[in-house]
């Protein structure tokens, strides 16, 4: 089951939708699928919020290992006894072995690393395949009939790709944007819509966001964003330099979304509009639904 649930189903019965939420860190992407899929509760439709994270997304990779048939095969030699547990909480891809591993709890350290190694966002595999998979989970989705409950996803149309094929990869605009074109058509059955939150300069919220956030996050995050792909190339460094990444990443998203064919509504972040912003978010979703936006 999803962490967020809310159940109330109207005289209508049950609907189904997709909202996805987007943003740079800070831009209050959690604060607002939260309160979109509550808000809809409310008013008699059940709704399912997703935060980034969770080993069981419908579509997203967390804490999952891609891995081809050499790879696969070494893994049997030398962990025999995991076997059939790691193809429970498989799927085959074209050759290629998608191991959820996450929905399985801890693992024996030197497996763990072995999966860790070959992870579909922070493993050393190509774009290629990062792109294969992640579209075949998305079709996969989208070829299944409509959960009973609208979903509201969010990072995990723009931002994770972002990070993997700009952040980690150094792949050109260009083919991030293929990629995400073909989640949009992956998931069109389920009338996909997006909801952009716009910080402006990223600086005031990254400050912000590393003032609420542990020293761990913001290491990660400064390392992750300048020690590899498109940082590193570029000689990115300290929290400076991951500052100078998320301004690229903010012109490159603003430039994709208003490309995207799909219903979009980009808000700009005010912390003195929070009211203002959430109330039009809500106006948008309703429409978007044909639900009343009361």
């Amino acid at each position: 089951m999803a962490e967020l649930v809310w159940q109330g189903i109207d005289e209508r019965g049950a609907m189904s939708g997709l909202v996805m939420v987007e943003g740079l860190p800070g831009a209050g992407k959690s604060t607002v699928a939260h309160g979109l899929a509550e808000w809809l509760a409310l008013h008699g439709h059940a709704a399912v919020s997703w935060p980034e994270g969770r080993a069981d997304h419908p579509v997203d990779f967390e804490r999952v290992a891609l891995l081809e048939a050499t790879a696969w095969d070494r893994l049997r030699v030398r962990f025999p006894e995991w076997e059939s547990r790691l193809l429970s909480v498989s799927h085959d891809v074209g050759g290629v072995l998608v191991v959820k591993h996450g929905l399985l709890g801890d693992l024996p350290p030197a497996l763990g690393d072995e999966l860790r190694g070959l992870d579909a966002y922070d493993g050393a595999i190509t774009a290629g395949l990062y792109s294969r998979a992640l579209t075949d989970s998305w079709r996969r989705f989208g070829a299944a009939p409509p959960p009973a409950e609208v979903q509201v996803w969010e990072c995990v149309l723009i931002q994770n790709p972002v990070c993997a094929f700009i952040a980690r990869l150094d792949e050109s605009p260009l083919a991030l944007e293929r990629h995400v074109r073909g989640l949009v058509e992956a998931v069109r059955p389920h009338d996909p819509a997006l909801v952009y939150l716009d910080v402006g300069d990223p600086l005031p919220a990254l400050e912000s966001a590393a003032r609420e956030r542990p020293d761990e996050w913001l290491q990660f995050v400064i390392e992750y964003h300048t020690q590899q792909g498109y940082g590193r190339r570029r000689g990115l460094d300290g929290f400076d330099g991951y500052v100078e990444f998320m301004r690229h990443r903010r012109a490159l998203e603003l430039d994709l979304v208003s490309r995207l064919p799909l219903p979009t509504l980009v808000v700009p972040v005010d912390p003195d509009r929070r009211d203002e912003t959430s109330a039009e978010i809500r106006r948008y979703v309703a429409a978007h639904l044909g639900v009343p936006a009361a």
